[in-house]
């Protein structure tokens, strides 16, 4: 009998989305095949330390003991820290091994202005954006705002560089409400874009990297339910959405819209997993909006519901996760 691997499933961390990485990392838990697998919870604190999940108890660990005590790490953390590639780079630096992408596409696809940079130095199609810091709000507002009205005009999606899940994104109408949105949440987030609104159906493509090839999964056409646009809310709350997959889109477009999520997966060197977000317009012109490293995988999740469609079950999708990490 092959001896189990050990593996722990990392979540929570200090970022806006710890409440949804405790759900995906409950979720990879619960659908990890015990046969295969030694199943070790392991949490990262608000505090920035691990502990060891033992029923209600917590234990400390450090790098040293994860390292000692798993063969691997399954990242299911979200949002700053666990998907920057932060932590990424405590466990290289560490010689410990771990799921997903590697430090630099996490550092990449995690922020939203140096995703949209590559996209558009590699040709695809990407709305035009506008991003700045603090500073630059602090010194160059009347700029900033003058640029939105001659260049992306109203009404614009106002979204921090660094977060995920929806986490501070706005629809802005008019000058009034840009203004003040961005005073309202620069100094939280730090660094924040301004991007020309698209009005289209959103989609959003998944990618497995299946003993060793790169295949898109069926495309889904997202829904929200609860608001004007895919939002926390949307994402996360039960029935918030309405997921069509396979995406109800002609064939030339769920196709390209496969051809694009590969094309990004490669280009922004994501490994294992990836998914792509997609708005298509009317006309049938489509665009990327932002490439996750680390996609949800709760209940609701748009991953593991195209996974299902390809005959990919929850366990399974997980192993292909682990065997190509």
């Amino acid at each position: 009998m092959s001896k189990k691997l050990k593996i722990a499933v990392l979540m929570g961390g200090p970022s806006a989305e710890r409440e949804i990485s405790l759900i995906t990392g409950q979720a990879v838990c619960d659908n990890l095949d015990r046969k295969k697998y030694q199943v070790l919870p392991l949490e990262y604190g608000r505090d920035f330390k691990f502990y060891w999940l033992k029923g209600q108890k917590r234990f400390l660990a450090d790098l040293y003991d994860i390292k000692k005590k798993t063969d691997i790490v399954f990242n299911a953390l979200h949002g700053t820290y666990g998907e920057d590639g932060g932590v990424q780079g405590m466990f290289e630096a560490s010689g410990i091994k771990y799921t997903g992408s590697k430090v630099l596409s996490s550092a990449l696809c995690m922020n939203k202005a140096m995703t949209g940079r590559m996209y558009y130095a590699c040709g695809l199609p990407h709305p035009p954006f506008l991003d700045f810091k603090e500073a630059g709000w602090k010194n160059n507002r009347n700029q900033i705002v003058e640029l939105v009205k001659k260049n992306l005009k109203y009404p614009a999606v106002l979204k921090p560089v660094e977060q995920g899940s929806a986490v501070g994104v706005h629809i802005v109408k008019n000058e009034a409400e840009l203004t003040r949105q961005i005073n309202q949440t620069i100094k939280e987030f730090g660094w924040m874009m301004v991007q020309k609104y698209i009005k289209g159906e959103e989609a959003t493509v998944g990618v497995l990297e299946i003993k060793n090839i790169i295949t898109p999964l069926p495309p889904t056409h997202i829904k929200a339910n609860l608001g004007k646009f895919y939002d926390y809310k949307s994402k996360y709350a039960p029935g918030g959405s309405t997921h069509i997959c396979p995406a109800d889109f002609a064939p030339k477009i769920n196709q390209q819209m496969q051809s694009y999520a590969i094309q990004a997966h490669q280009l922004l060197g994501c490994h294992a997993m990836s998914r792509t977000d997609f708005f298509v317009q009317p006309d049938d012109q489509m665009w990327l909006i932002e490439t996750n490293t680390i996609p949800g995988m709760t209940s609701t999740s748009l991953l593991p519901e195209a996974a299902g469609k390809m005959g990919i079950s929850f366990s399974q999708m997980l192993d292909v996760i682990i065997e190509a990490s």
